[in-house]
């Protein structure tokens, strides 16, 4: 690799991390919407589309997650102090875990509150545990609290990528950014 290269990801890493991360943005702003809205025909609509996209997200983070066990990633920069490698360390299995457990809860959620879920209204997806109200009103606010938790995650890693970018100006932003190799 000439000195001008910089390390990064490959395409298919590219492509599965920004479409999750697309997808994580339609999820919360969702989410936060159908908070309020009143009952009805239209609330049901969306949370439908919600269930789906989560447990969507949930298999496009698992091909991520195997994706990234067979090519690892470039190696961060080596400036890097040893807390700013166990901070992102966290951050990125913080926002893996999250981005299994959300859906997780919510699909669990749905069933004890005796709902099926079917898959882009197609597929119907088998309960894991049968209806259980008080195990439901539970789980709503679990899911709530990792929602905002997803949330801060996610703010703490755009941040911390626009810090490396604008004032570290290294290359851990652009190692992700999808198009031609940028020279440093």
């Amino acid at each position: 690799m000439s000195e001008t290269q910089i390390e990064r990801y490959g395409p298919v890493a590219q492509a599965l991390h920004w479409l999750i991360a697309a997808l994580i943005f339609v999820m919360l702003g969702l989410g936060y919407y159908m908070e309020d809205l009143p009952e009805g025909t239209g609330k049901l609509e969306l949370y439908g589309l919600h269930k789906s996209i989560g447990i969507t997200i949930a298999l496009l983070a698992a091909l991520r997650l195997v994706w990234r066990l067979l090519n690892p990633p470039p190696p961060l920069p080596a400036g890097m102090r040893p807390w700013e490698r166990r901070a992102a360390g966290i951050v990125h299995a913080s926002l893996y875990l999250m981005l299994f457990m959300q859906p997780l809860v919510g699909f669990l959620q749905s069933n004890a509150a005796g709902v099926p879920v079917v898959l882009w209204g197609f597929v119907l997806l088998p309960a894991l545990i049968g209806p259980d109200e008080a195990l439901g009103e539970t789980l709503i606010g679990v899911h709530a609290v990792g929602g905002n938790l997803l949330a801060i995650l996610v703010i703490v890693h755009v941040a911390a990528a626009l810090r490396h970018h604008f004032v570290l100006k290294d290359d851990v932003l652009r190692r992700m950014l999808p198009g031609p190799a940028v020279p440093r």
